[in-house]
């Protein structure tokens, strides 16, 4: 936050935005070679475009915004601080998206804080908030809305493979509690990022036994190196069976078939009680379909427009925010 000396000075400390310690868009992006960022504060590295104050809107439009993960907050946070009439509608009880799901991980408590930033800064701007509130065709017309933003986020991915007398669950069932996880548990990795290694070093420090299947070269390959290492570490002493290049093709009752991505070969994994998806996300925007000949503005955003991270979801909202 680069105002956070003169807001520590006016005594404003609960409107600084508090490091979630990601290393995902400063030191990650460093690594990269690409320009440092952060996710919480996506103007900086972006001084030259989206670094001016924000103008007050010439035309003050009533916007309903759906969905109250990242994506949605931020637009929230930036269409009511320029002027604009903002609802944003949470359909479940609580703000934050999978950033909720995220803090639950082992070691990931701090991520937690986006959740808390975002919120403090809509609110602060003059968003009004609706929690257990989803968003309907009759909502936006009652509401009578000039726009509407789709941030409503993903769900789990479901690959289409055969696995007729398997325990199969995903790794949002983990995190929430609604799964029961036996004692041997493999977990199918598709995205080399935070999920996969971190519901396996949760099921380890819950007494599974683990093994990590990762359809890429390595375990966390997206994440920056600072953060991948410590977690290979934790895995390592956990005693968490680590095997990439597997691509997840079906299971049975006590067996996990997989192919090596690079020879195409069979790999199995026997003696498996549940095997845990971490599969990637699939966006959920069924209100674009329901809204279809609406007479205002549409405007999708975040993993509702494909599934991404919270990086690419606060930047999008950033964005339209400023745009509308």
């Amino acid at each position: 936050d680069p105002e956070m000396p003169a807001k520590a000075k006016a005594g404003a400390v609960d409107d600084i935005r508090a490091c979630i310690g990601c290393n995902q868009a400063c030191i990650g992006h460093f690594h990269k070679g690409y320009p440092i960022s952060c996710i919480q504060f996506p103007e900086s590295g972006r001084e030259l475009t989206l670094g001016a104050a924000k103008p007050i809107a010439t035309n003050r439009k009533r916007i309903l915004v759906a969905g109250g993960g990242p994506a949605g907050l931020k637009a929230a946070a930036v269409l009511a601080a320029r002027g604009h009439a903002v609802t944003l509608c949470e359909g479940g009880p609580q703000l934050g998206g999978q950033a909720v799901l995220a803090q639950m991980l082992p070691g990931r408590a701090e991520f937690g804080g986006i959740v808390t930033n975002l919120a403090h800064e809509a609110r602060k701007a003059g968003a009004t908030i609706r929690l257990n509130t989803p968003v309907t065709r009759d909502l936006v017309q009652s509401e009578d809305s000039d726009a509407v933003v789709v941030a409503t986020g993903a769900k789990p991915r479901w690959p289409d493979i055969d696995s007729e007398g398997a325990h199969v669950v995903d790794v949002w069932a983990v995190l929430r509690g609604t799964a029961n996880p036996g004692g041997r548990v493999v977990v199918a990795d598709w995205r080399g990022d935070w999920i996969g290694m971190g519901v396996a070093e949760k099921l380890a420090r819950d007494g599974c036994s683990v093994r990590l299947m990762v359809e890429g070269v390595a375990a966390g390959e997206s994440l920056p190196f600072y953060v991948r290492d410590e977690m290979m570490a934790r895995l390592h002493r956990l005693g968490v069976e680590i095997r990439p290049y597997s691509r997840l093709f079906g299971a049975d009752a006590e067996t996990a078939y997989f192919l090596h991505s690079a020879s195409g070969e069979a790999v199995m994994v026997e003696g498996v009680d549940t095997l845990v998806l971490a599969q990637g996300h699939e966006q959920v925007a069924t209100l674009v379909a329901d809204l279809a000949g609406w007479h205002g503005a549409l405007h999708v955003i975040g993993d509702a427009l494909a599934p991404r991270s919270a990086e690419e979801a606060v930047l999008e909202g950033l964005k339209l925010g400023l745009a509308l």
